[in-house]
């Protein structure tokens, strides 16, 4: 979507300090991060919200909460 932040930032439209990168899922650092640290994951497709994310693709929403818990551990 044309006026979506995270779609920018996953087309490389705005920078980011990435994280974590899969076909699917990018995780990376908030630049206003309220811990010491936060990190955002997302789906590379664009969904208005985790809702219909797992409505469309239950399976990628389990991968963006796997790649939730590799970042995690590390």
């Amino acid at each position: 979507m044309a006026e979506c932040l995270f779609c920018a930032i996953v087309a490389g439209d705005i920078p980011s300090a990435q994280v974590l990168e899969t076909d699917r899922i990018l995780a990376f650092r908030d630049i206003n991060p309220q811990a010491p640290t936060h990190v955002l994951i997302i789906p590379k497709a664009h969904y208005p919200d985790v809702a219909a994310l797992a409505a469309a693709d239950a399976a990628l929403l389990g991968e963006v909460i796997d790649a939730a818990q590799q970042v995690a551990a590390a």
